[in-house]
C-alpha cells in the first residue's frame, strides 16, 4: 500500500510548515514534491530523499529514492556486480558471486526497505501531528 498525500490548500500549508518548521529541506510544487530530511541527531547519512509525485486520483504518492551522487553510485555498483557474476558463473565459480554481490545486495536492498518505510512513517506522522494542531 502506497502511503499518499491530498492535493488541497491545506495539505500545502501543512508542508510549507513543515519545511519551515526545519523538519525537511526541499520543494514543493502542484505536480511534485520533494522532500529531505534535515540533519539531525539520528539523520546524518542525508542520501535520501521522499517523493511525492501527483497520480489521477489528485493525490501524491509518496516514494522513496537516493539523492544524486548516491543513486549513480548505486546504479553503477549493481551493474558492475552484475557482470561480475556472470563472469565468474561463466568461469564455473558458482560460490564466488554469493559473498561478493548478492549477500551485499540483499543487505543494501533490506536497509533501503526499512529506511523507506521508517522517513516515510515519521513524514505521515509530523504531517498528521500538523494536521491535527491546526485544523481540528
Amino acid at each position: 500500500m502506497t502511503e499518499t498525500i491530498s492535493n488541497n490548500e491545506k495539505s500545502f500549508n501543512i508542508l510549507n510548515k513543515l519545511i519551515l518548521n526545519g523538519f525537511y529541506d526541499g520543494h514543493i510544487s502542484p505536480n511534485r514534491i520533494e522532500l529531505n530530511r534535515k540533519k539531525g541527531l539520528f539523520n546524518s547519512g542525508d542520501n535520501h530523499r521522499i517523493i511525492g509525485i501527483l497520480n489521477r486520483d489528485n493525490k501524491f504518492e509518496l516514494d522513496f529514492d537516493f539523492k544524486f551522487p548516491m543513486n549513480v553510485a548505486v546504479k553503477i555498483a549493481i551493474g558492475i556486480g552484475i557482470v561480475f557474476s556472470i563472469v565468474s558463473l561463466i568461469y564455473g565459480n558458482w560460490l564466488l558471486p554469493i559473498p561478493f554481490f548478492i549477500v551485499p545486495f540483499l543487505i543494501i536492498f533490506i536497509d533501503f526497505k526499512l529506511i523507506k518505510k521508517k522517513e516515510i512513517s515519521l513524514l505521515t506522522s509530523k504531517f498528521l501531528e500538523l494536521y491535527v494542531s491546526e485544523y481540528e
